[in-house]
């Protein structure tokens, strides 16, 4: 017996020698197998808040991404001065802890501060939680918490690190929740619907709150045409609308905190002058919906063949429009031609006729029909029957403008109806299956009063205005001359 043994040596030296046989060797190794597998397949336990991770993971993964040697931000190694958070955090893992960093507001072209995020939607609302299951859903409490879309230490899938420290890619991080559960929004649904902004059909061409050209919303030099959400929602600020809505062109406050095309009109006919304004700028009045569409839909930017420039069809010098930057040309117009809440005076949002036929979920995220419309419309020239639920009839009175039996004293609401007109808006489109499109242009005309538009068949060969009426020319008759039953 050594020395070095001491008592465990002498302890070992009373017992009686263990004879080890075949049987007992199985039995050892089995329990060590059994031991083993347990331990493979007991689950990791994650700090708080974040994804498990095999060991080694964090430090190759942070080392790639926006906090990489960055430990001693948010961790402690040795406790120095006061007890530590769990993870060994230098403060308790809350929305607080990023602000020691995040504290300068939009120095990150999207974070206003987290006074603003606090204020918002996901940074108010108890339902704001990831769902998970990649990575693992969060708990109740950490509603409101950062980490509920971002993983400070960064996160990968297939394609490797995903950008902004975001727990999924682009549509995939929002898509989580709103699918119906734990948001409201059922997005996703829309998005899969046949006409859609393009949001899942891209991956890698949204550079982020940083694009600020028209090359980033264009076709050229290279194709970056792409739809995702931030460009038209900012996480950290949006919220939900008041009651009754945004007023006039307002955009909404869903909108809140996203860059925007300002514009300066010019005579009728011409594109306008452009301004872009960066998603910081929140106070240039006004902060209109059309603004945020005119990023992609007007000769900001290159637009596909055959797209409509919206800022210059919508331009408030021309002869017609749609009153969407401003109020109509038709002052005189009376109630009675339109439906209930609108007037001659009205405005007109983008997102009155674009967005969800379903109606639940705001926004032009996705339709049935044709042109991301809320309601059906052909504007293919045709001879057909219109019905009263077709886009046209959400403004403007259907008994008006397309029921040839409705009473003479309503019928006089349209300037273009009998007496006046023989065979008016009503007569024409009840009587002789000829609906709005054969005549009239949706967004504005830059040469034709009343939306007119010429070259259509059926349709207008020309319009020549009076001072109390005028002569068509269609493809369909000879020509007619009429008189309007009010002044315009």
């Amino acid at each position: 017996m050594r020395l070095t043994d001491g008592m465990h040596g002498a302890a070992r030296a009373t017992r009686s020698p263990v004879i080890v046989t075949p049987m007992l060797l199985a039995l050892v190794l089995v329990a060590l197998a059994v031991a083993a597998s347990l331990a493979l397949a007991a689950p990791r336990r994650p700090a708080r808040g974040f994804p498990s991770r095999m060991p080694g993971e964090i430090p190759n993964i942070a080392a790639q991404g926006g906090h990489a040697q960055s430990c001693d931000g948010c961790h402690t190694a040795h406790s120095e001065g006061a007890t530590p958070e769990p993870g060994l955090l230098l403060a308790p893992n809350d929305n607080q802890l990023c602000a020691t960093c995040h504290d300068a507001p939009w120095t990150t072209k999207s974070f206003p501060g987290l006074p603003h995020f606090t204020g918002s939607a996901h940074g108010a609302s108890p339902n704001v939680v990831w769902p998970g299951p990649d990575p693992a859903a969060r708990m109740a409490t950490d509603a409101g918490m950062c980490r509920n879309c971002h993983d400070p230490h960064g996160y990968t899938d297939a394609a490797g690190l995903i950008p902004n420290l975001e727990l999924q890619r682009e549509e995939k991080l929002c898509l989580a929740c709103h699918d119906g559960s734990p948001a409201a929004t059922n997005v996703m649904s829309d998005l899969q619907k046949p006409y859609r902004h393009p949001v899942t059909d891209y991956t890698g061409r949204h550079a982020g709150p940083g694009e600020v050209t028209p090359e980033a919303f264009g076709r050229t030099p290279t194709n970056q045409r792409h739809s995702e959400c931030e460009d038209c929602h900012n996480p950290h600020t949006s919220r939900a609308d008041g009651i009754g809505g945004p007023q006039g062109n307002d955009a909404s406050s869903t909108t809140l905190g996203v860059s925007r095309v300002a514009v300066s009109n010019g005579l009728a006919g011409t594109a306008p002058i452009y301004t872009f304004l960066p998603a910081s700028d929140t106070t240039t009045a006004p902060i209109a919906e059309y603004q945020l569409c005119f990023k992609c839909h007007s000769s900001f930017t290159t637009a596909p063949a055959g797209q409509t420039d919206m800022a210059k069809v919508l331009n408030t010098w021309n002869p017609s429009f749609h009153p969407v930057e401003g109020q109509g040309a038709n002052p005189n117009i009376p109630p009675q031609a339109f439906t209930p809440g609108w007037s001659a005076s009205s405005i007109t949002r983008c997102g009155d006729c674009h967005g969800s036929d379903f109606g639940l979920t705001k926004g032009p995220h996705g339709s049935l029909y044709k042109g991301l419309l809320k309601a059906p419309y052909d504007a293919t020239p045709s001879r057909r029957t219109m019905s009263s639920n077709e886009l046209c009839f959400t403004c403007h009175s259907y008994d008006v403008y397309a029921n040839r039996n409705a009473p003479s004293a309503l019928a006089t609401a349209s300037r273009f109806n009998s007496p006046g007109a023989e065979v008016g808006h009503a007569e024409h489109v009840s009587g002789e299956n000829v609906p709005c499109a054969d005549c009239h242009t949706t967004h504005g005309s830059t040469s034709q009063s009343f939306l007119l538009v010429t070259g259509r068949v059926p349709g207008i060969n020309s319009y020549t205005r009076t001072t109390t009426g005028g002569t068509c020319a269609p493809t369909c008759h000879g020509s007619e001359s009429y008189r309007v039953n009010y002044a315009r």
